[in-house]
């Protein structure tokens, strides 16, 4: 073939190649530059959406959707269908979000409506801002803004009055959570499990708080409705938590003179409504999640002592135990005892007034039990075709050896729980003064260390009765005698 015409070949192709590859790239730029118009107008559209939801006050009655209306037939005819719905269903959501700010909702519907279209709206925002190009970060500060905390009593803000606030305001106060004088919250929020201070100088000292899951498995950006100094709520669940919450910490600050039960200074914390459906209640590094039960339970907020034992994994001590067989069950049996004696505290009740069972609340009329673990009488609160029978004993010659329930720690804690109640009715009158003294002289005290055994706190307490109230005292003997009822040999030092 001829050079010169070869070369005109392929000139021509070149140039057709070209073509072809600039309207295509035309193309893109024009439809990352629609999208990026539209991805714009729709977080500042919804920056009205997150300060609602964190205040509980509408103030943009009309939302722009001129760029939606102008550039969303370039999403259509350069993306798949899927994505056009995507971002056109987020407008609908804010289409509709008047209508659910509207006060003749209840809370419990807002609340649900929200969570619903709240998903819609943040997949819109993923979706525009991946076609739009824009850094993921960005885009997931604006989700987590949308998933920030609900307040469902909203309190007018001071600062914005009855005006109608502009969106790039909204957008402003929005993107940095509402600073807490606004709403009247909590200076505290849940942040990925941990809990963090609002403010810098913690002018609003909040001791305890309790923050909402919302029947999700999750312990990040949850509203608080519950907390120190605020209004009480309208959730039973929730005041529940918080008063179990202010048991524990009763008993730790005005009987054992301790100013906080965690060593990190921070706030007691609780979250209800953890899960659905889900029978557990757990402590989880520095809160305590409750669920709301099933068929079976009810919420675990269900009784002082419950929360509270729950609660006193939090302190400090606490860390020398391992959760796993012998010294697991020793750690339970003491966060259960602790549990009871602030029960027992708030009520005024004497050792022989007191029921002495943990769960008292908890089991529904489908059980056949009274509780779930009993001090008095280990082994004998529960006997359920669907449960079984209580497995705890109450003597070391019943020790349950066993690979599960993490080698038995909440069997074997029955031996541990029944010493307690044995000191404690033996001596008699209030169980906090002495045998709850005792105990927290133990914990507390210079003996502790990791993988303690049963031996090693029979020991441990025996010490403590004779530091604060001599040998061959009332308490010494009642604590000696408690230990030779259950069958734990007092361990010297070096045993175990």
């Amino acid at each position: 073939m001829d050079s010169a015409l070869m070369a005109a070949i392929i000139g021509t192709a070149g140039g057709g190649l070209a073509t072809v590859s600039a309207a295509w790239w035309r193309g893109r730029t024009h439809l990352r530059t629609s999208a990026r118009l539209i991805y714009a107008e729709l977080t500042r559209n919804s920056a009205a959406v997150a300060y609602f939801r964190q205040t509980g006050h509408w103030v943009a009655p009309t939302l722009s959707r001129a760029a939606w209306d102008g550039h969303g037939a370039v999403l259509a005819r350069w993306r798949r269908g899927e994505s056009f719905e995507k971002v056109h269903r987020g407008y609908e959501v804010l289409e509709v979000a008047p209508f659910i700010a509207h006060d003749t909702l209840s809370s419990a519907e807002r609340e649900e409506w929200l969570r619903v279209e709240l998903k819609r709206l943040v997949t819109a925002i993923e979706e525009v801002g991946t076609i739009a190009q824009v850094p993921r970060p960005q885009v997931e500060e604006w989700t987590q803004r949308l998933n920030g905390r609900v307040s469902l009593r909203p309190t007018p803000p001071p600062q914005l009055g009855a005006s109608v606030v502009s969106l790039p305001l909204l957008e402003r106060l929005s993107g940095g959570m509402v600073p807490v004088r606004m709403y009247g919250g909590p200076d505290v929020r849940l942040r990925d499990g941990e809990v963090e201070w609002l403010t810098e100088d913690g002018a609003n000292v909040v001791y305890h708080v309790v923050f909402d899951a919302r029947g999700e498995e999750t312990l990040d950006a949850l509203p608080a409705v519950r907390w120190t100094g605020g209004a009480p709520s309208d959730d039973a669940v929730a005041e529940q938590a918080y008063d179990g919450l202010v048991a524990a910490s009763r008993l730790v600050g005005e009987v054992f003179g301790r100013d906080r039960m965690l060593a990190t200074d921070g706030p007691l914390v609780a979250v209800v409504h953890y899960g659905r459906e889900l029978s557990h209640g757990a402590w989880h590094g520095a809160l305590a999640a409750l669920g709301d039960g099933y068929k079976y339970f009810r919420p675990f907020s269900s009784g002082l002592e419950v929360v509270a034992s729950i609660a006193w994994h939090g302190i400090d001590e606490m860390s020398h135990f391992t959760y796993e067989g012998e010294t697991g069950a020793l750690a339970n049996a003491g966060c259960d005892g602790f549990g009871l004696l602030a029960k027992q505290y708030v009520l005024g009740q004497t050792a022989e007034e007191a029921d002495w069972l943990l769960g008292a609340d908890l089991l529904t009329a489908e059980v056949n039990g009274a509780a779930l673990r009993s001090f008095k009488a280990p082994g004998t609160a529960y006997d359920d075709e669907a449960l079984g029978k209580d497995p705890q004993p109450a003597h070391m010659d019943d020790y349950v050896h066993t690979d599960r329930d993490q080698g038995g720690v909440h069997i074997n804690s029955g031996i541990p729980s029944h010493a307690l109640y044995l000191l404690a009715t033996t001596l008699g009158g209030h169980a906090w003064e002495r045998a709850g003294r005792i105990w927290w002289d133990a914990l507390t005290g210079n003996g502790m260390r990791e993988d303690l055994l049963f031996t090693d706190w029979a020991r441990l307490t025996v010490e403590a009765a004779t530091t604060r109230y001599g040998e061959h005292s009332e308490e010494h003997q009642a604590v000696l005698a408690a230990w030779e009822a259950v069958g734990v040999p007092i361990g010297g030092e070096g045993d175990g």
